[in-house]
Formats: structure tokens, sequence, C-alpha cells
């Protein structure tokens, strides 16, 4: 069969034989892009957002288990802490990196989140009406890579 081909491509014009030549590494381009460097690049973005996922679902477990696991209960908790403490302990152990506004009234706490996964905010907003806070003012703002950006108020309810 690859004589027939040779044989074959011998007996093309020379204009003929450069422009199958060409035609076969366009295809092979095509081939090379397509099949290889556009499904090896997908996988790899998949990874990268399969693994981010797990590390919040860690961080996630890890506070939900180091809460299970204090001698107090959530609301023995934020009945003799200071809001501040409360909140930024409880952003802390659930992976939020809290900014701080001043000028507050006592019993309140405003705060911003730059990065935040929306249902894991959620979750942890409604751990803290749980303890006893609530929500005043919440503005949720979207950004790239599927995080929001956060400005909320709280005050204690309690």
């Amino acid at each position: 069969m690859i004589d027939a081909l040779k044989s074959w491509y011998r007996g093309l014009s020379p204009r003929e034989q450069r422009l199958v030549g060409l035609a076969g590494i366009l295809a092979a381009l095509v081939i090379l892009v397509f099949g290889i460097i556009m499904p090896a690049l997908s996988a790899i973005d998949e990874a990268r957002t399969a693994h981010d996922e797990a590390v919040e679902r860690r961080g996630r477990i890890e506070a939900l288990a180091a809460r299970a696991t204090s001698t107090k209960s959530s609301n023995a908790i934020a009945a003799e802490a200071d809001i501040d403490l409360v909140v930024t302990q409880s952003a802390a152990e659930s992976g939020f990196d809290l900014l701080k506004s001043d000028g507050t009234a006592p019993g309140q706490i405003s705060f911003r989140i730059d990065q935040a996964r929306a249902p894991a905010l959620l979750g942890w907003l409604s751990s803290l009406e749980g303890q006893g806070l609530q929500t005043d003012s919440l503005t949720l703002r979207g950004n790239s890579a599927g995080t929001i950006t956060v400005d909320a108020r709280l005050r204690r309810t309690r």
C-alpha cells in the first residue's frame, strides 16, 4: 500500500505535490491542536477547578470538626465574647479573610471579604445567625473565577 501511495505521489506534477504536502501539514496541525493540545489544556483546567473545590471542602470540614469538638456550645461562646472576636474567629475557621472597617457602633461589625464562594459564605452567615448575630446589610458583587466580593454589617440580636 505504501508503494502504491509513493507511485501515486511521484505521478503528480510538482505543483500538485506541493499542494498535497501542504494539505498534509495542515491536517497534521489541526490534529495536533484539536486532538492533543486543546484536550490537554482542558484537562489541566478541570483538575485545577477540582483541586480548588477540594481545598474549600476540606476547610469547611475542618472548621465543622473544630466546632463540633469545642467544649462550649456556639451560643455560649457568642454570649460571652465580643462580636468582633466571634465574627473574626468564625471567619478564620471557615476560611474567609476579613477586612474590618472602623467606626461601628458597639455590638456591630462591618467587614469586607474580597474573595468568597457564595454557598460557603451563605452557610457561614447562617451559622452566625444561629449564634445571635443578625445581618443588617449585605452587598454581593461578582468577580471572575466564580467568586464574590462581600460588604456586610452584622449586629448582635441577643
